[in-house]
């Protein structure tokens, strides 16, 4: 199996990185292991992970790893110097396993602040950081050798080897002629320039020879220059011919992958053993019949060492499972072992026994015997003497002697049992059940006690044994379990929990704040006001509704409607309602309102005149459709993505039920709305059929209670004066911008101020002249006027003044920024901000009736702003939007019918997109069934309703908790319900049940695993802030946490001790 990269792979992979890192940012650095580290590249909207292992492999991934908590001090070295940085080139030294990484500045790679990564993949390998000098910062393995040394402070020997070349007749010679007489064409060419070994064997197929073939045996090799004629040596030219323009195609152009598979591994993807991996179909690989293609040979290595580090990871698991059962088993029949010494035991004392009563003759008169002689104070070795004379004279009670052991007051009888006619079957079962077999049995006796006593006492012994028996059997059920949860705790402790699992692409809706309501439709939000500008600009389509409420931070929501003709249901509002007001300050507040609703044509970008709105800021023309108030109740959890149609298929049954219900009960609520309208109670009730469901189907109890009608009607008689004025407005605004432009009317204002000036200086001066006395309007009148000359005057003299650094560009970029700006309009905006103290009332009297009518509808307009964020309202900003409006103006109205025409292509496809994009919501089920193929699972926050077919879930509410606690207890708490999921047994005489939780069991496990393989980061960004988890045996599942906490501290203090 091959297990590193060669020349030839380095160069294909560094191809294939030019084309998808170079160009982007250095985002982060992480250490997978000792030697292996994960590089992630970053621009908006895209990112590449390469993964680099020190001598064995570069490449990109899609796979994520479980990476170290503490990162190394190498890791650090490396993120300190090279975060952030954009990587400008990435080449190979010539045909060497040597990779460089380059992160140069603008002044070119030579400059200070340039840093280079060089990784080697030949030996040991390693990873070395240098600067622009290419002077070593850091590297992973320090490595002395002979002629140099690589360490910190060293500078790096960038030797360019000696790239591939053409392969000529006399080099070919030269090495065939150099080739040991036992050596193959493959050993021989494969060290002929910097093919390879793959590539050279590629070549000797490829002239149609056999790479086991001895040099001496394929070639007629001599001296008299006859080689140069052979066919097989021009045959062999020809091939390297064609391996020199793959190499080159390799370094050019990024080419497929290939992954070989060893004879005889299984067709199944997942079970098939991986050989070799080659940036190139090679003649070798196509001898074969089982290899797999990818787009790319990045592809291809990213699958096959993620295999192979998939697979010894299963191994090493494995491997602990299979210790762990070892170590029960050993304990399990030591156990068993125990109990069976236990019943033996208990049989022998009862067989002794009744071996004493069979023959209590004997017995009687060995105990006289012995008791007597030791009366008489024998010795014990004579005794023992005599007893073997005894035996020699065939003395049948000194037969049955078998051991003295009168230091104990004991000798030892071989009794035989009396019943000796008894049938052979008989006896055999006696064997089988007691295990001590026929024949003479050794028995103690205590020779100061008569033969009875030694009975009883064996009886009272057998007794004991059989109550020692009874309550190890009562226990051993017992204590087998303790020694199971104990084996299985440890093996939990120390479980190898490294997994290498392909990464999950996000959804187009992923990036916004979403859920998928209980009636099956998909609801968005912004995460800021740039999400939400976005959101209601590419996404808000007919049909679809807008949900806001008039509070800080408050979430722009979209609801998406599958048909335009259908209305939404009341519960999916109410449901978008929830999001947005959880998303606002209410719910740090703790504050319980309302929000509201609009149809999709009722939003708008577009201001008035004389108005801007900021980004995520949008227009509301008409009337706004309140929601009931809302309680704070949110909720977190997991919907698992199906992977096949027949998983697919046991699901759609129950959404079209689903659907059929929210339908039906729309049907109706609509015939009430048209009856009403038809009555003329409401007078949009036809306009808008879904705002009078809701009034009539869900809420109208909640209206009733918190007298949301009387607060409508009250507020539709200002509403109506408001759109009267505002109407009147327009027209006004309108015909005079139809008479006159912005700078007729500037110009003329101008005009009649010079001519005032001018006949004020001219009517004093006669005054003067015939010496008659000014009335007191006449007098206040050329005041002002001589006021208005006097201030002209000084800035004159201020614009004349030497100007300070720096002010004079400031002052050319204002005036072009405010050249269509004149006094009137200044000080009229400055009212309207609030910040030269004026009032707005008073400003427009003073001025004349075109400037006032232009400005009209900035203080009394008809619209609703809606604004997702406090509005920094500057006056830079107003004219800057106040001028982009108006050159959009005029560029709509020079090219409207192209311009329309692409809108509506645009939007089109933008929606047929769309309609695409919705088909994902029937592969999501909160509740996969036993049996489903399920892929992946996907963190979702939504109003708690609407996570009613979520199978794992949890409750948020306003409190405290951070956003990654939150998730960490909210995981903890559905491991925990997967874990009781689970079936207590698989085993059922019923083979149907059998089968049914057999089947549970697997999805219990495949929902657990793929809830743990979640990455913290994707969960957190749907996550509230600020919350409280609950869920039921929420305080138990504390307790069993903190317990299970403790243990592990005590036995890691233990193992220690």
């Amino acid at each position: 199996m091959k297990q590193r990269f060669s020349a030839l792979d380095v160069r294909a992979m560094v191809t294939a990185l030019r084309q998808r890192v170079v160009g982007l940012r250095l985002q982060g650095i992480y250490d997978v292991n000792s030697k292996t580290f994960l590089l992630k590249f970053t621009k908006p909207e895209h990112k590449q992970l390469v993964l680099v292992e020190s001598g064995i492999r570069l490449h990109t991934t899609e796979y994520t790893r479980d990476k170290s908590v503490v990162p190394s001090g190498f890791c650090m070295k490396l993120r300190k110097h090279l975060r952030a940085r954009r990587l400008t080139a990435v080449r190979q030294l010539g045909m060497d396993r040597v990779v460089d990484f380059e992160f140069a500045v603008a002044a070119g790679p030579q400059a200070e602040g340039s840093y280079h990564i060089i990784c080697e993949f030949y030996a040991s390998g390693n990873i070395i950081l240098t600067d622009h000098e290419h002077r070593i910062l850091a590297l992973l393995r320090v490595v002395h050798l002979e002629d140099e040394s690589f360490a910190v402070g060293r500078t790096y020997a960038m030797k360019e080897s000696r790239d591939i070349e053409p392969v000529g007749r006399d080099e070919l010679l030269r090495c065939l002629r150099g080739a040991g007489p036992k050596d193959t064409l493959k050993r021989a060419l494969a060290s002929l320039g910097a093919y390879g070994p793959s590539l050279s064997e590629h070549v000797i197929l490829r002239a149609q020879l056999s790479p086991s073939l001895r040099v001496s045996q394929a070639l007629a090799v001599g001296g008299d220059g006859s080689e140069q004629q052979s066919a097989r040596v021009d045959a062999l030219l020809e091939a390297y011919a064609e391996a020199f323009d793959i190499v080159q195609q390799l370094g050019q152009n990024i080419c497929p992958g290939f992954i070989t598979c060893q004879p005889g591994s299984t067709d199944s993807a997942e079970e098939q053993l991986f050989d070799e991996f080659a940036p190139w179909l090679f003649e070798q690989y196509k001898q074969r019949s089982s290899y797999r293609e990818y787009a790319s040979f990045a592809d291809a290595a990213d699958v096959f060492f993620s295999n192979i580090e998939a697979q010894k990871l299963k191994v090493k698991a494995q491997q602990q499972e299979q210790a762990a059962e070892r170590k029960l088993d050993a304990i399990k029949a030591e156990h068993h072992g125990r109990v069976a010494a236990l019943e033996r035991a208990h049989q022998k004392t009862e067989e002794q026994a009744r071996r004493i009563e069979m023959n209590l003759e004997f017995v009687d008169q060995a105990i006289t015997v012995i008791r007597q002689a030791v009366a008489a104070g024998m010795d014990w070795e004579e005794l023992a003497e005599l007893v073997r004379d005894q035996q020699d004279q065939g003395n049948p009670v000194a037969e049955r002697i078998a051991k003295l052991n009168l230091a104990a007051n004991q000798i030892t009888l071989s009794l035989d049992d009396p019943i000796e006619n008894s049938s052979d079957n008989d006896s055999d079962s006696d064997e089988e059940t007691s295990g001590l077999g026929r024949g003479p049995l050794s028995v103690d006796v205590d020779i100061f006690e008569s033969a009875f006593a030694n009975a009883q006492r064996y009886y009272t012994s057998r007794r004991q044994a059989g109550i020692k028996h009874a309550k190890t059997l009562a226990v051993s059920s017992q204590a087998l379990q303790s020694a199971e949860q104990k084996i299985r705790t440890d093996l939990r402790a120390t479980k190898i929990t490294s997994t290498v699992t392909q990464q999950r692409k996000p959804l187009w809706f992923e990036k916004f704040a979403w859920f998928i309501s209980s009636d099956g439709y998909l609801v968005l939000a912004g995460h800021d006001m740039h999400q939400n500008e976005l959101l209601v600009k590419r996404y808000l389509r007919a049909g679809d509704a807008y949900v806001h409420a008039d509070l800080h931070g408050a979430a722009s929501v979209v609801v998406k409607n599958r048909s335009a003709s259908s209305p939404i249901p009341p519960s999916t509002l109410f449901q978008a309602g929830i999001m947005s007001v959880c998303q606002s300050r209410a719910w740090d507040a703790k504050i319980v309102t309302s929000a509201w609703w609009v149809e999709a044509h009722q939003v708008s970008k577009t201001a008035p005149t004389g108005e801007y709105l900021t980004t995520g800021s949008f227009m509301i023309r008409g009337k706004k459709n309140f929601l009931p108030p809302t309680q704070l109740v949110y909720g977190f959890g997991f919907l698992f993505r199906l992977a096949d149609d027949e998983s697919i298929a046991r699901h759609a049954a129950a959404r079209q039920q689903r659907l059929a219900l929210v339908q039906e009960g729309l049907r109706a609520a609509s015939e009430v709305a048209r009856e009403n309208a038809d009555s003329g109670d409401d007078d949009d009730a036809s306009a808008s059929a879904a705002a009078a469901a809701i009034e009539q189907m869900d809420f109208a109890a909640a209206r009733k209670k918190y007298n949301l009608e009387e607060v409508e009607k009250a507020a539709a008689p200002v509403q109506e004066d408001e759109e009267e004025k505002g109407n009147v407005s327009k027209s006004v605004s309108a015909e005079s911008k139809r008479n006159m432009t912005a700078k007729e009317r500037r110009d003329q204002r101008k005009q009649r101020k010079d001519a005032a000036a001018s006949t004020a200086a001219e009517g004093a001066a006669e005054a003067e002249a015939k010496g008659k006395k000014l009335s007191k309007q006449e007098q206040r009148r050329l005041d002002e006027e001589a006021k208005y000359v006097k201030t002209e005057s000084q800035k004159q003299k201020q614009k004349q003044q030497p100007q300070k650094r720096g002010k004079k560009g400031k002052l050319r970029k204002m005036k072009e920024k405010y050249a269509d700006q004149d006094d009137e309009d200044r000080e009229l905006r400055m009212a309207i901000l609030g910040t030269s103290g004026k009032n707005v009332g008073d400003v427009l009297e003073k001025q004349s009736a075109p400037a006032a009518e232009n400005l009209a509808l900035v203080h009394g307009q008809e619209d609703d702003e809606v604004e997702s964020s406090d509005l920094q309202r500057e006056e830079p900003q107003i004219e800057q939007q106040q001028q982009q409006q108006k050159t959009e103006h005029v560029a709509a109205g020079a090219g409207n019918g192209q311009d329309d025409d692409d809108d509506d292509r645009d939007a089109d496809a933008e929606a047929a997109t769309a309609a695409e994009h919705m088909d994902v919501l029937d592969t999501l089920t909160g509740t996969p069934l036993p049996g489903d193929n399920i892929s992946s699972a996907i963190p979702v926050c939504a109003p708690y309703a609407a996570l009613s077919s979520c199978k794992y879930r949890v409750k948020l509410v306003p409190g405290s908790m951070k956003k990654g606690k939150a998730c960490k207890m909210a995981v903890t708490v559905m491991l925990a319900a997967a874990d009781n999921s689970k079936p207590r047994s698989v085993h059922s005489s019923d083979a149907a049940e059998a089968e049914r939780l057999e089947l549970q069991m697997i999805l219990a496990n495949r929902e657990k695993e793929l809830m743990k393989a979640v990455p913290e980061p994707e969960m957190i960004a749907q996550m509230l802030g600020k919350v409280k988890v609950t869920a039921p045996n929420m305080e138990s599942l504390r307790q069993k946490t903190k317990a299970a906490a403790k243990s592990r501290a005590k036995s890691k203090t233990t193992g220690n001790d």
